[in-house]
């Protein structure tokens, strides 16, 4: 399934409006903002003939709960799956299995972790109150969508560590870049292992810049965020789609086509081949440089990207406020 889908879910009351572009996409928030109501509100269009509820969507919405939550699943294909923050079996692998390789989007309502499902960043959202609208019939209130996290430091910000989710080609760029610099860069060795590397350095007072993959680094935002915000504001976060995405987005990649590629990735990304956008980039970056002195793998980074011109080339695309090439 590939594809942007505006979504409005409304009754005499209510309205929801929003739009989903990656096969998952996470609702979080407190309780009594909305996220239980939209979906009995999917649920009772499909259950009930004449429930007043209308539904605008490119695909079907459905709702998965209860035990048959497997059963139902097998039964479906190109639809919109939400799953309210009851049905605990979006926590297992079991979950995970079943879902991957599916030609469904899924919209996951849920405050827990979410650890076995690769979803990105920019497809958290909180639910909230855009504006109250009268009709013939009565008041009604629209409820959207919003970005609960920014996925980029804004503020000029000068760092002493870098810290990569990467261990292979994007750790070799980063650790160039800072190795120039006086700024230390060590991996991580994977996304559930940033927020300990970070912890290693919370003493000493020095500013840390975290770097991953925010195309599959959904699942560990809320702690970190927490951390950063209780016990350590020196640390910000930079969370690209992916180390091959920033790559394709240089000027070393002008083509059109890639860029839009870049730009939509939704209607190119089909939810049965990439669990994550971070695979499709991989391919992408692979099969353009395939057979050229571009050549891109993933285990080790060729020596053309460590160049000192193709270097800046690949940091143009990063913002300028991380004061990365600066030395103290």
């Amino acid at each position: 399934m590939v594809g942007a889908y505006h979504i409005t879910v409304s009754n005499r009351f209510l309205k929801y409006e929003f739009t989903i572009r990656r096969n998952i996409t996470v609702v979080k928030g407190n309780s009594a903002t909305g996220k239980t109501t939209l979906i009995e509100l999917i649920r009772e269009y499909n259950e009930q003939e004449d429930s007043g509820i209308t539904i605008q969507s490119g695909k079907p919405c459905v709702v998965l709960y209860g035990r048959s939550w497997k059963e139902q699943l097998e039964r479906l294909s190109g639809c919109i799956v939400f799953i309210d923050e009851g049905g605990r079996f979006t926590k297992s692998e079991e979950f995970s299995r079943a879902i991957k390789g599916t030609d469904n989007y899924y919209v996951i309502v849920s405050r827990e972790k979410l650890g076995n499902l690769p979803f990105s960043v920019e497809e958290i959202y909180g639910i909230r109150e855009s504006g109250k609208y009268n009709s013939l019939k009565a008041e009604y209130t629209v409820n959207e969508f919003y970005h609960i996290y920014g996925n980029n430091p804004k503020e000029q910000f000068k760092p002493e560590i870098v810290i990569t989710e990467d261990t292979n080609s994007g750790f070799e760029f980063w650790h160039s870049v800072c190795k120039g610099s006086d700024i230390t860069c060590e991996a991580s060795g994977g996304k559930s292992a940033v927020l300990r590397k970070l912890q290693e350095f919370q003493e000493g007072g020095k500013n840390k810049l975290a770097i991953v993959d925010g195309a599959a680094f959904g699942s560990e935002m809320e702690a970190l965020m927490q951390y950063i915000r209780y016990f350590d504001k020196q640390i910000k976060l930079y969370a690209p789609e992916s180390f091959e995405y920033l790559v394709l987005r240089s000027s070393l990649f002008p083509s059109k086509e890639i860029q839009k590629r870049l730009d939509e990735t939704y209607q190119y990304a089909d939810s049965k081949e990439y669990f994550s956008w971070e695979r499709y980039y991989t391919k992408l970056l692979s099969e353009e440089t395939r057979d050229t002195e571009k050549r891109y793998q993933k285990a080790h980074l060729n020596e053309y990207y460590l160049s000192e011109k193709n270097q800046a080339l690949l940091l143009e695309y990063v913002p300028k406020n991380m004061k990365l090439m600066e030395t103290t």
